[in-house]
């Protein structure tokens, strides 16, 4: 078996569940950005103290990593359920980063304190969040095609077989998607808040972790 090519196909079979995300991403955000006016009044005091607490020190790379597999192991096993929970996940992260950045926009200092504290981490984090959808999508998609296989009296084997394409790929994009949300803990909790300083001082303000 070659590692590479399973990966690769993962991505090439369900390249329409990654667009279906994507579209779902890219509606919130524009919604969050269109919006942000009206919600900053309730959303940036929560969503600071959100920020400041998760990157006061590097130990919290530890609790960020932990907070991010659980919200992974939530999506996987939760989007079961016809894969709606998948869809919230996509709309409701493009949701606040889309007001982030229009709440941020109108300030270059702002914006360039937005796009250190989300950039490092969030290249990374981002596609562990599709992968973690797509393959909580793929695991409604197995369990449905496997007990319409079964009441159309296929045996279990047969059954089984017949979508095992689908549960390898879950499982494929399930380990890619911890891999990367570990990888963001360990930049959002031991890089992030140092840029964060250096960027904040740098335009005369305090430290700020």
């Amino acid at each position: 078996m070659n590692i590479t090519n399973e990966i690769k196909e993962a991505f090439s079979e369900n390249k329409k569940i990654f667009l279906v995300l994507l579209v779902l991403f890219a509606i919130g955000f524009v919604i969050g950005a269109i919006l942000a006016d009206d919600i900053a009044p309730i959303l940036m005091p929560v969503l600071k103290e959100a920020i400041m607490e998760e990157n006061v020190t590097s130990i919290d790379a530890f609790n960020i990593m932990s907070h991010n597999l659980n919200t992974a192991a939530m999506i996987i096993f939760a989007s079961a359920l016809f894969g709606i929970f998948a869809a919230i996940s996509a709309i409701t992260n493009g949701f606040v980063l889309g007001f982030m950045a229009g709440y941020t926009v109108k300030s270059v200092n702002t914006l360039i304190l937005y796009l250190v504290l989300i950039l490092p981490h969030g290249i990374i984090e981002l596609p562990a969040l599709f992968c973690s959808c797509a393959s909580g999508i793929l695991l409604f998609l197995f369990i449905f095609r496997f007990l319409k296989d079964k009441i159309n009296h296929y045996s279990f084997y047969d059954a089984f077989d017949n979508n095992r394409n689908a549960l390898k790929h879950m499982l494929i994009l399930m380990i890619i998607a911890i891999v990367l949300f570990v990888i963001a803990a360990l930049i959002e909790g031991f890089i992030t808040p140092e840029l964060g300083n250096v960027a904040n001082q740098l335009m005369g303000g305090e430290k700020l972790f």
